[in-house]
C-alpha cells in the first residue's frame, strides 16, 4: 500500500473514533447516559476513565485518570505533562466556564458536574488515595494540581 493511502486509512480510522485515543484528545463521548451509581468506590480499580466537557456545544474529551474516597468520585488535574499550571489546560478551563461534564467508565457514560475541591483536607486525603492508586511519588509538580469532585 502506498503512504498516501495509508494516511488517508489513519486520518479516516482516528476521525471515526470517539473520545480520547490516548494523549490526543477527542470529541463526544458515544454512548447513552447511565444513571450515577450511589457509590463510585469501583473506580478504584480502572486506571483511566474519560471524561467529556463542554457536552452540549463543542465538546472536549480526554483521559484522565480517577479515585472513590468514601464512595465519592474525584479526577485530578495530574499535571504529567505540560504546564504545571492546571487552568493552562483545555478541559480544566471548559470546566471553569461550564461545569457540566460527561464521563466514560468501562463503556458507561455518566452525565455529571465538575466542582472543585477547595478544603485542604479532603485534598490531602484525595491526593494520598491517588498516590497509593498511582504508586506516585509526592512532589510539587504533583502538588500543585487541582482536585474535582463529580457530582
Amino acid at each position: 500500500m502506498n503512504k498516501p493511502a495509508l494516511v488517508t486509512i489513519l486520518i479516516l480510522t482516528l476521525g471515526a473514533c470517539t473520545g480520547p485515543l490516548g494523549p490526543i484528545s477527542g470529541g463526544h463521548l458515544a454512548g447513552a447516559s447511565t444513571p450515577p451509581p450511589p457509590d463510585w468506590s469501583f473506580v478504584n480499580a480502572v486506571e483511566v476513565i474519560q471524561l467529556e466537557t463542554l457536552p452540549a456545544s463543542k465538546p472536549h474529551s480526554v483521559n484522565v485518570w480517577a479515585g472513590s474516597v468514601d464512595g465519592k468520585l474525584y479526577i485530578p488535574t495530574s499535571l504529567i505533562r505540560g504546564s504545571s499550571d492546571p487552568i493552562e489546560r483545555d478541559w480544566v478551563k471548559n470546566v471553569i466556564a461550564n461545569p457540566q461534564v460527561r464521563i466514560r467508565i468501562n463503556g458507561k457514560v455518566y452525565a455529571l458536574r465538575a466542582e472543585r475541591v477547595e478544603d485542604a483536607a479532603t485534598i490531602d486525603i484525595v491526593r494520598t488515595s491517588l498516590q497509593l492508586k498511582y504508586e506516585l511519588d509526592v512532589d510539587d509538580h504533583f502538588k500543585a494540581g487541582w482536585i474535582f469532585r463529580l457530582v
